[in-house]
């Protein structure tokens, strides 16, 4: 969208978007993976997969769950999200009547809840990324203008992913079964300098000075992926899956 000449007829356009998926052992979605697929038959026999189960909340409402019940598994929403255990984030993240206003910090409490009968380890990834008005990635704009607060950072260690746009949280110890994390987020802030993304240009003939603002009509997103490794044989199943030494990591 272009402007003439004038910082005072600016006007910007924030469209909100944030999705939360919970995903679980046996998803093919993305490149989460299966413990149990890296295992033998008489490993599988000795692990009540049928059991378990997680679920994502927000601000202490469910969003979405992924639960494995009588041989097949459970996904539900919530709110008004898609399918595929996809419920929406923050659909009212600002106030009715307000905008979206840069460096102002929005509450966003996130934490986890073991919704199965048997205890786990829990992960947590974090997507930010931004899309233009085409629904295409938007790589001019940085993800770290989208300014998540992670809290509780004796109990969830963080690990930047070999993606920018991808922050890795491992819940330190067990999560019983009924049990729920300790907040892993709860704030939620676009930076200010999301501003100074702009272009000026002067034509040469008329003179008259067009600045374009990329950040016009653009969409932020935070994705949330939650996954849960069993408790049995935890250093390899967590290996297996995650490709990390709880040990070395202190997730155990």
């Amino acid at each position: 969208m272009k402007k003439r000449r004038k910082a005072s007829d600016k006007k910007v356009t924030y469209i909100l978007f944030m999705s939360a998926i919970v995903l679980l052992l046996g998803s093919a979605v993305g490149s989460t993976r299966a413990a149990l697929t890296y295992y033998s038959e008489n490993y599988r026999a000795e692990i009540r997969v049928s059991q378990i189960g997680v679920t994502l909340l927000e601000n202490e409402e469910l969003v979405s769950s992924r639960d494995y019940v009588d041989d097949k598994w459970v996904e539900k929403t919530y709110n008004e999200g898609s399918k595929e255990a996809r419920g929406i984030l923050r659909q009212n993240l600002v106030p009715e009547g307000e905008k979206l206003a840069l460096n102002k910090e929005y509450q966003e409490k996130l934490s986890v809840k073991n919704s199965g009968t048997i205890d786990e380890y829990v992960r947590v990834r974090i997507y930010k990324y931004w899309t233009n008005e085409q629904g295409r990635k938007e790589t001019t704009l940085s993800p770290e203008l989208i300014k998540l607060n992670l809290v509780n950072t004796d109990k969830w260690i963080a690990r930047q992913s070999s993606s920018k746009e991808c922050t890795e949280l491992y819940y330190k110890g067990i999560l019983p079964s009924g049990k729920t994390t300790a907040l892993f987020a709860d704030g939620l802030c676009i930076d200010g300098k999301l501003a100074e993304y702009a272009e000026v240009k002067e034509d040469p003939k008329t003179h008259i000075i067009t600045t374009t603002y990329k950040y016009d009509g653009v969409e932020f997103h935070v994705d949330v992926e939650v996954d849960a490794v069993q408790t049995h044989n935890a250093q390899d199943a967590i290996m297996s899956a995650w490709g990390v030494n709880a040990a070395e990591m202190g997730i155990l």
